[in-house]
């Protein structure tokens, strides 16, 4: 899609979004109906945030995007066939500045504006049957990880994984010359999630708080994931799990590799506000005997400490072995903070975190970043 159609697309939906503003809420989607007997939504958000880092050697600052949770926005259109069936399609869009978070860095300070389509897709759905969808979507493995933690402060960690706000930062070679390496906190630290691609996907109904999904990609991989919710007394019981085979991924889609991956994951928070996170993920790579293995907890409470809306606070721990190269391991520990402003369809975030990595000939220097952000919401 080049720029031109783009920006043509989002006139629209500034448009359509004028229209739907009478009926709705400051915090709420824009949702307007047309002859055809189709409920369309307009929604998205605009994410910003800034981070000051040291690595060993300098300091610096950068101002982003927020790359999870970025800024986009999107169409939902929803119908009914009848009582049991329903259809949807969606069309959601990004626009963002200086990102991905990934690619900026010591030496790469400003990386542009990017125009992505996120999703592009249509499902139907029976209520005893299922939901089948078909199109560009998220992945089976997409959002277990930054979807798994139920306190408040995995906003501030991007869910289970906080390298996806700074993960661009260079580390530095810990000698003399303290020179840059082409290591990046991103390539040492990550979960087994993906991205987004092209597929069909099934997604069981939800039964007693738990429901599947089996997803066949495009290059004839496949992937298949496990979702609970439930209550039980005083305690909320979240639980994911997903294993997608890519030994036919050419090495340029979102996995950047080849072989298989897995990944379980579960959250409990007591009606107290305390929580805890836990996950482990190992991904196998065809071009290498080594096993990557990533594994990470979090410990948060979530209050209503003022009148603006929800508070986290959490301390967070990731390790890694073998992710970015065999016998490169990787530590981080950080503390979140996340403010929700309800009447105002915002949230603010704040993450401080300390990274260290160390490889089988060279040590590297502690990074330090600390970043503020925010989301508004539509």
């Amino acid at each position: 899609m080049t720029l031109k159609k783009i920006l043509m697309v989002g006139a629209a939906g500034a448009a359509l979004f004028a229209f739907a503003a009478p009926v709705a809420t400051t915090a709420e989607a824009g949702s307007i109906k047309n002859g055809s007997a189709t409920d369309l939504t307009i929604y998205g958000r605009v994410s910003r945030q800034f981070m000051l880092y040291n690595d060993g050697e300098e300091s610096g600052y950068l101002n982003t995007d927020g790359f999870v949770g970025d800024t986009r926005f999107g169409f939902k259109a929803t119908g009914k066939v009848n009582e049991s069936v329903s259809v949807e399609g969606r069309l959601e869009l990004d626009f963002k500045s200086n990102d991905p978070t990934s690619d900026i860095n010591q030496n790469n300070e400003v990386e542009g504006d990017k125009y992505d389509i996120r999703h592009s897709w249509v499902s139907f759905n029976h209520k005893a049957f299922g939901k089948i969808k078909l199109g560009q979507q998220s992945t089976v493995s997409q959002g277990m990880s930054d979807g798994l933690d139920l306190g408040f402060a995995a906003l501030a960690f991007s869910g289970m994984d906080p390298s996806l706000r700074s993960g661009g930062i260079l580390f530095r070679n810990d000698n003399a010359a303290a020179a840059l390496s082409t290591t990046s906190v991103r390539s040492v630290f990550t979960t087994m999630d993906r991205g987004r691609s092209e597929a069909l996907q099934y997604e069981t109904p939800n039964i007693n708080g738990l429901s599947g999904l089996a997803s066949l990609y495009d290059s004839g991989n496949w992937g298949v994931g496990v979702k609970y919710d439930s209550k039980h007394g005083s305690l909320q019981v979240r639980g994911r799990a997903f294993y997608e085979n890519l030994s036919s991924e050419d090495g340029t889609g979102a996995s950047g590799d080849t072989g298989d991956r897995w990944q379980v994951g579960a959250s409990a928070k007591h009606d107290s506000g305390i929580s805890l996170t836990g996950l482990y993920g190992q991904r196998n790579r065809d071009d290498r005997s080594d096993n990557g293995v990533s594994y990470a907890a979090t410990l948060g409470y979530t209050a209503n400490m003022n009148t603006l809306g929800a508070t986290g606070i959490g301390i967070h721990y990731a390790g890694t072995s073998d992710i970015a190269a065999a016998g490169t391991d990787g530590q981080a520990v950080g503390l979140g903070f996340s403010q929700e402003i309800k009447n105002a369809g915002t949230n603010l975030y704040s993450q401080l975190m300390w990274w260290d990595a160390d490889a089988a000939t060279v040590d590297y220097s502690t990074i330090v970043t600390f970043l503020v952000g925010a989301q508004v919401k539509f």
